[in-house]
C-alpha cells in the first residue's frame, strides 16, 4: 500500500457494546465510504433529515470527560475518542459510522475491539491523496497559565510539553 493515498474498509463490520455514561445497548456498523468523504458518524435513531455528524474540530460540543461531536440540528455522538485512535491508526480516512445510540460503546476501555473489527475486514487504499494540514503561522491558544501552540516547520516533527 501507497503511505499518502486515502483508504477506507474493504467491507463493513459490526460491533456491539455497552456506553459507558449512558448505560445503553449500542450497535455500531463501520462501511466503506467514497474518497474524500471523510469520517462521518449516521445516528440510525433518529430522524435521518438530523442524523449527519461529521468527525470535524468544528463539531465539537465537550471534552469533558469524553469527547462528544454534534451537529446544527442538536444530534450528537459522545465517546469518539477510541475508535477516531483506531482510524487514525489503521490509516483511515474514510468510513461511515452507523451508530443506534448517543454513545460509541466503550467496549474493554481501549481502541483494541475496533482495531480488530477494521483488520478483520482490510483496509482498502482509494485513487486520492491524503488531506494534510500545512501551519504556515504560529498559533497560540492559552486560558490562565496553560498555553498550547503550534508553528511551522521545515525540518522533522518536534514535540515538546511540559505537564505541571
Amino acid at each position: 500500500m501507497q503511505k499518502n493515498l486515502q483508504k477506507t474498509l474493504k467491507d463493513s463490520t459490526q460491533l456491539t457494546g455497552v456506553g459507558l455514561h449512558t448505560g445503553l445497548k449500542v450497535n455500531i456498523c463501520l462501511k466503506p465510504a467514497e474518497a474524500n468523504t471523510g469520517i462521518i458518524f449516521k445516528r440510525i435513531d433518529v430522524d435521518e433529515v438530523k442524523s449527519i455528524i461529521e468527525a470535524n474540530y468544528k463539531n465539537l460540543i465537550s471534552a469533558v470527560l469524553c469527547t462528544k461531536i454534534g451537529n446544527s440540528q442538536g444530534v450528537s455522538v459522545a465517546t469518539v475518542e477510541h475508535l477516531m485512535a483506531a482510524f487514525y491508526g489503521e490509516g483511515i480516512d474514510n468510513v461511515i459510522v452507523e451508530i443506534d445510540a448517543p454513545e460509541v460503546p466503550i467496549m474493554d476501555g481501549s481502541a483494541f475491539d475496533f482495531v480488530e473489527a477494521i483488520r478483520s475486514v482490510g483496509v482498502q487504499e482509494q485513487n486520492y491523496l491524503k488531506k494534510f494540514i500545512k501551519v504556515l503561522k504560529k498559533v497560540e491558544a492559552k486560558n490562565g497559565p496553560k498555553h498550547i501552540s503550534i508553528e511551522p516547520l521545515n525540518k522533522d516533527l518536534i514535540i515538546d510539553f511540559e505537564i505541571v
